[in-house]
C-alpha cells in the first residue's frame, strides 16, 4: 500500500489518524510549505554553479507532487515509524526516506515559522515581548513547565550522568515551555536541555526579563523563581522536620492555594499532552543527525499551535 494525498482525503479520519491533522489544518499550511519548499530546496538547485537545466526539468521523483512531500514528513512525525517502514508507505528504499526526512523536517519547521505559530525562543527576550499578541495575558498571566522526551542510553559515562532524568527513571533531553493559560498556545520555548538540568535552572539560564507585574505560575520545581517585576506563584511544599519525624502539615489556606494553583496549570498539562500526539517526541529518539530532537520537538510545538488556531474547542 501506498500512501497519497488524493486517496487519504477521501478518508478524513485515517488521515486525521496518520497526520495529527485535520483537512482544513493541512490545507492551511500546504501553501506555507510550498512556499517554503521552492525557497529552501527548489531555490539553491536552480542557483547552482553549472546548471544547465531549467526548474523543472530531469526526473521527477518518487513523490513529485508538494501535497504528498508533506503528507510525508506529517506521517513520520506523526507516528515515528522505522525509516524502512516508512519508505514502504511511500514506495522507496530506507535510504532514501531517511534523506527525504532530511530535506523536508526544516521545511515543515520553516513553513511553521512562515505562519507565526511555531513557538518563540524565549532566550534573551522579555514576557512582554512574549506575550505581545496576546495582550490579556498581562492580567491572565502564563503557565511554564518542564517537558521531557527519551534518548538512547548514552555510551560515555559522563554523558550518561548528564542525560539521565530522575524524575523519568531514564535518559531524556527537556524543554521548558510558556503557554497560555486558556488557548494551551505554547508561546516560547527554552533551547533543549540535557535530562538532568533542573527546570528552574533552564528557566534563569534563559534569561528572561520583565518590567511589568505579570503572572507566572508553575510547579514545585521553579520554586525561588525571579523573573524582574513577573509575580512568580508556586505550591506550598510542607516543611522537612528533624529525622524520623514527620513532615509538618500546611495551613488550611496552603492546601487551598495549591488546590487553585492546580486547576489553573492543567491547562500546560493538557498543552503538554497536545503536542506530543506526535510519536516522533515521546518514543525513544532513533535519528543520529545533531539538531534532530530539538527540530522534532519545535515542530511537534508548531503542529500543536496550529491546531490550537483552527479548531473551536481551543477558542475562549
Amino acid at each position: 500500500m501506498h500512501l497519497s494525498y488524493t486517496q487519504l482525503i477521501k478518508r478524513p479520519a485515517m488521515f486525521q489518524r496518520l497526520t495529527g491533522l485535520s483537512v482544513k489544518e493541512f490545507e492551511k499550511l500546504l501553501g506555507p510549505f510550498s512556499a517554503q519548499y521552492e525557497q529552501l530546496v527548489i531555490g539553491p538547485r536552480v542557483k547552482a554553479a553549472g546548471r544547465v537545466r531549467a526548474g523543472g526539468g530531469g526526473q521527477k521523483g518518487l513523490i513529485p507532487a508538494i501535497e504528498d512531500k508533506m503528507l510525508f514528513i506529517l506521517v513520520y512525525t506523526r507516528i515515528y515509524p522505522l525509516l524502512f517502514v516508512h519508505g514502504l508507505f511511500f514506495g522507496m528504499d530506507e535510504s532514501r526516506a531517511c534523506k527525504w526526512v532530511g530535506i523536508l523536517l526544516p521545511v515543515l519547521d520553516a513553513a511553521l515559522g512562515q505562519m507565526w505559530i511555531r513557538p518563540k525562543r524565549a532566550t534573551g527576550r522579555s514576557l512582554e515581548e512574549i506575550i505581545e499578541e496576546c495582550p490579556e495575558l498581562k492580567e491572565l498571566g502564563v503557565l511554564t513547565d518542564g517537558t521531557e522526551r527519551p534518548i538512547r542510553r548514552p555510551k560515555d559515562e559522563e554523558k550518561q550522568k548528564t542525560t539521565y532524568s530522575g524524575k523519568k527513571k531514564r535518559h531524556t533531553n527537556k524543554h521548558v515551555t510558556i503557554t497560555h493559560p486558556k488557548t494551551q498556545r505554547i508561546l516560547a520555548v527554552s533551547p533543549e536541555a540535557p535530562g538532568t538540568k533542573h527546570d528552574k535552572k533552564i528557566f534563569d539560564e534563559m534569561e528572561l526579563s520583565c518590567e511589568a507585574a505579570i503572572p507566572l505560575k508553575g510547579d514545585s520545581g521553579f520554586e525561588g523563581l525571579q523573573v524582574g517585576q513577573a509575580v512568580v506563584t508556586t505550591p506550598f511544599k510542607r516543611k522537612p522536620t528533624k529525622k524520623g519525624e514527620p513532615k509538618s502539615e500546611l495551613t488550611t489556606e496552603q492546601k487551598e492555594h495549591n488546590r487553585t494553583l492546580s486547576q489553573e496549570r492543567i491547562s500546560i498539562e493538557h498543552s503538554n499532552a497536545g503536542f506530543k500526539r506526535n510519536h516522533s517526541v515521546t518514543q525513544i529518539l532513533r535519528n543520529t543527525r545533531e539538531g534532530m530532537s530539538d527540530s522534532l520537538a519545535m515542530v511537534a510545538m508548531g503542529l500543536h499551535n496550529l491546531r490550537v488556531s483552527v479548531r473551536a474547542c481551543y477558542q475562549f
